[in-house]
């Protein structure tokens, strides 16, 4: 099957030569669009629509708003959003419904999330989401409605080489890029997957084609924060869930001095220097979090950095054989595996080297080992390298793959 490219946007901009949009197909396939009741998606309908796709609208409905303790109107996947979304399929002319994910939200989103807190991890539900619902169970839908692609409102590009090979790459409007969350798609997810708003601008063309098309999500607000969390008070949510308050336990220096108590671990993040309860003649930071012992350690800024990070969970868009002959050269001390990474969305991209990482590496991680662990050293020390965050590797602006972080790591 061909990457269906070149009649829709979000397949330019510059990107290693070995790639460029494939071929337009010979017929207009179908495809399935997930429909969030915003302007991003609300235009992703329309550019496929227009470019003679078969267009399908699904909007998932991930978890019941009310119940979560979230305001219904802010809430993603909530019953307002879904009636907008309906609305724009109902004025685009193509079929829509509405897939209820909620058991599997609940099982591998948010019960994740809130055991990877309690583990002293801080995760990412994003990244997660995309992998197990949005990139899943909306895959498994469009096979059975008879589609041939999933598209979605993300900032982001798919790229074929020559050779045949997929590439996700980052958007053309850098401070909309998504690349980051993607990570997880493999190339058989790639082979499947459209981004028509990657080779556009949110303010400049995306509202622009909406004003024009006089949808009413036109000058709808982007949704902020984790979707099921109100106010992004975590703490609060998980005391919540599990029906009791967080233990009380002692905020440490690097030294192991006492200097203060906290009321639950969970409420701290590695980096935040603001709202401690410690006071100190300088600056603190939080530099760990220690879920088994109940303890928080400040340290200086200094303390914060670290010149690598350990990750496991690896997950390849790039060829997965190319990866493995990348990371087997390193080992065999023929090629250095030379990429860039991001440990946060919108950070800038940092030089690094990458290798397998050894048992002895990987023993001060808070979790167990999942999958391959890798090493990645920075060319710079990095700043509040935070375990359970996303580690993702770039070439270029084309995403190679990505992976959980352990824990930083010293130098080598």
């Amino acid at each position: 099957m061909q990457q269906a490219a070149g009649t829709i946007p979000g397949h330019a901009g510059a990107l290693p030569e070995e790639y460029e949009a494939a071929a337009a197909p010979t017929r207009h396939p179908r495809v399935l669009i997930a429909m969030s009741g915003g302007v991003d998606s609300s235009v992703t309908a329309q550019l496929l629509l227009d470019a003679g796709y078969g267009c399908v609208g699904v909007t998932m409905r991930l978890y019941d708003a009310e119940t979560s303790g979230r305001d219904p109107a802010r809430a993603c996947g909530n019953l307002a959003d879904i009636e907008d979304a309906r609305a724009v399929a109902n004025r685009l002319g193509i079929p829509f419904e509405v897939l209820d994910c909620r058991a599997a939200f609940e099982r591998d989103v948010i019960e994740a999330f809130t055991r990877a807190y309690e583990l002293g991890t801080t995760p990412n539900p994003c990244t997660i989401c995309n992998q197990r619902i949005k990139f899943g169970a909306l895959l498994d839908l469009a096979r059975k409605r008879g589609c041939d692609y999933l598209a979605t409102g993300h900032y982001a590009r798919v790229m074929r080489s020559a050779n045949g090979a997929y590439a996700l790459a980052k958007a053309v409007d850098a401070s909309k890029d998504q690349s980051y969350f993607l990570y997880g798609l493999t190339q058989a997810e790639l082979a499947h997957v459209l981004f028509p708003l990657g080779g556009l601008t949110k303010e400049g063309d995306v509202r622009r084609i909406a004003r024009e098309h006089e949808f009413e999500t036109a000058s709808k607000r982007d949704s902020q924060g984790i979707c099921f969390v109100p106010d992004n008070d975590f703490a609060t949510f998980i005391e919540r869930r599990r029906g009791c308050t967080l233990p009380e336990g002692d905020i440490v220096g690097t030294s192991g001095t006492v200097l203060g108590r906290h009321h639950g671990a969970i409420r701290y993040t590695v980096g935040q220097r603001k709202g401690l309860g410690v006071a100190a003649a300088h600056p603190l930071y939080v530099t760990s979090i220690d879920a088994q012992a109940n303890t928080v350690t400040l340290g200086s800024e200094a303390d914060l950095l670290a010149p690598a990070l350990i990750a496991d969970s690896w997950i390849w868009s790039a060829p997965a054989h190319a990866m493995k002959e990348r990371l087997d050269a390193a080992a065999e001390g023929r090629a250095p595996f030379r990429a860039t990474a991001r440990i946060r969305y919108h950070q800038a991209d940092q030089a690094v080297t990458a290798r397998r990482a050894t048992e002895s590496e990987c023993a001060g991680a808070p979790v167990a080992v999942t999958g391959e662990a890798l090493r990645i050293d920075f060319d710079t020390p990095q700043r509040a390298i935070a375990p359970g965050q996303a580690v993702v590797l770039y070439d270029g602006d084309v995403v190679l793959g990505g992976g959980r972080i352990l824990c930083a790591a010293p130098a080598a």
